[in-house]
């Protein structure tokens, strides 16, 4: 038995991969690299299976092209820094209300993207946003300012009981457990 397609369908994997890498991220909101990648091979090669008659070789084909993405998603869990090569980072695009243009243009996203995806959200003003970020996915993170953050019910409670007791309390830890200081570049 000949297992040449095997390098053959390992080739295309990479191939596509890094083309899709490439890309970008407003290409394929939702979805990662390699879950792209796998769905059109599958596509593609039931494809070829109908029209060539190779239904085994097509079954090995596609168990290898879902081992290669369990594979692939297992070295993104242990290895950090090959997980960033594979599916990116956040790249910032909103730093204290004002737009990142150089960042944009990285992303190859204009501004009216970019007002597009913040309306989405809800967001109406742009001023309003302290850090607003383009995920690995395509989709828009955002961290409002204080001012314009809604109020919450652990915050109403403390407003009460700071009333009833007389003495404020100040929470630390809201700023050491934020998501975006994680992203490079804050």
């Amino acid at each position: 038995m000949n297992i040449t397609f095997l390098g053959e369908a390992l080739g295309l994997l990479f191939i596509s991969t890094l083309l899709l890498r490439i890309a970008g991220k407003k290409s394929m909101a939702k979805m990662t690299n390699s879950e792209v990648i796998i769905i059109l091979a599958i596509g593609t090669t039931m494809g070829h299976a109908i029209k060539e008659h190779k239904f085994w070789q097509i079954i090995i084909i596609l168990t290898f092209f879902i081992l290669y993405l369990i594979l692939i998603q297992s070295v993104q869990m242990r290895f950090k820094k090959i997980q960033r090569y594979l599916i990116g980072s956040a790249t910032v695009v909103i730093r204290d209300g004002g737009i990142v243009e150089d960042n944009l243009k990285k992303l190859r996203l204009t501004t009216e993207q970019l007002e597009m995806k913040l309306r989405q959200k809800g967001i109406a003003y742009i001023a309003n946003i302290k850090t607003a970020t383009i995920e690995s996915d395509g989709g828009l993170g955002f961290e409002l300012m204080e001012h314009a953050q809604p109020i919450t019910r652990k915050e109403i409670s403390d407003i009460l009981n700071e009333k009833k007791d007389g003495n404020s309390q100040n929470s630390g830890d809201q700023e050491k457990d934020n998501l975006f200081n994680k992203v490079p570049g804050i």
